[in-house]
């Protein structure tokens, strides 16, 4: 089925831009969604950002929320700029930063489980196979060299002007759990970055991103301790996007370039329009409880 979609990618990228030419989005980007980068797959990524900062442009963190920041400036709904975002807080993630991030002058948002961070060695790996990769994989089974980073690691991205945001306590899925659990993975889960990082923590990503791991009462404790919220659907975000249901472009640097190109335009979003909705209303719900 991959292949099949690789192989699409061209003659559908190329259809998408002949039925939005001449469309334009004021203000708009889009945030693309990273996990691990493989040693593997660093050529491939440098390539992908080169890219993406050539042909749409980068955003930080802090001009994708900053109320005045290009409010009019206005480009093609199919070449936007991009905020790069990581989710889990792989120690790959502080090494790309340095040796891929920093060249292109890309500043990042880190989406991380402050709980899996306090582990060290076999027990950390043993909390990765369950939480992030769900027992599809057992510990003794992930490559040597994965592991999360450390308090230290993520200080030193925060110094280098990146920004550190939660993705709950230890990745469990909102949907899934009790009312106390919720409150340990998410607002536990900030204060313990604030106190470790020194910070005050504004971003929350919940764990896997899609529409069914989220509901209203995730999404109401999420909006009492956090300002932003970013899932895993698919789609542009705007001026006119609620900051507690911002979208993302989950992307593989493994993928063929030209997949990925089809991505970032958004000839996909269409395929998404009734979960970015579902998001949207759980977002203004949140709001009004």
């Amino acid at each position: 089925m991959s292949i099949l979609r690789y192989l699409a990618a061209p003659p559908i990228r190329f259809l998408h831009r002949l039925g939005t030419f001449g469309l334009t989005r004021t203000s708009a980007f889009r945030m693309l969604l990273f996990h691990g980068i493989e040693d593997h797959e660093h050529d491939a990524f440098d390539r992908l950002v080169a890219y993406i900062a050539r042909e749409h442009g980068v955003i930080s963190p802090t001009e994708a929320v900053a109320e005045s920041a290009d409010q009019d400036v206005v480009r093609p709904s199919w070449c936007l700029p991009c905020l790069f975002t990581f989710d889990d807080g792989f120690g790959s993630n502080f090494e790309v930063a340095a040796s891929i991030l920093d060249r292109y002058g890309v500043k990042a948002l880190f989406f991380v489980c402050p709980g899996l961070t306090d582990l060290e060695g076999d027990m950390q790996r043993q909390a990765v196979a369950r939480q992030l990769f769900q027992g599809r994989i057992d510990a003794e089974d992930l490559p040597s060299g994965m592991r999360l980073m450390n308090w230290d690691e993520l200080c030193n991205l925060k110094s280098q002007g990146h920004v550190i945001g939660c993705h709950g306590m230890r990745h469990q899925r909102l949907t899934e759990i009790t009312k106390e659990e919720l409150v340990e993975e998410v607002e536990a889960a900030g204060d313990l970055l604030d106190t470790r990082l020194a910070q005050k923590t504004d971003w929350y990503a919940y764990a896997f991103g899609d529409i069914g791991s989220i509901d209203r009462l995730a999404m109401e404790a999420i909006s009492r301790r956090f300002r932003y919220c970013r899932s895993g659907v698919r789609g542009a975000n705007g001026r006119q996007t609620n900051r507690m249901a911002f979208c993302a472009d989950s992307l593989s640097p493994g993928a063929p370039l030209s997949y990925q190109k089809l991505l970032i335009e958004g000839a996909v979003d269409v395929l998404y329009v009734r979960r970015r909705r579902a998001l949207e209303a759980f977002a203004v719900k949140a709001a009004i409880t």
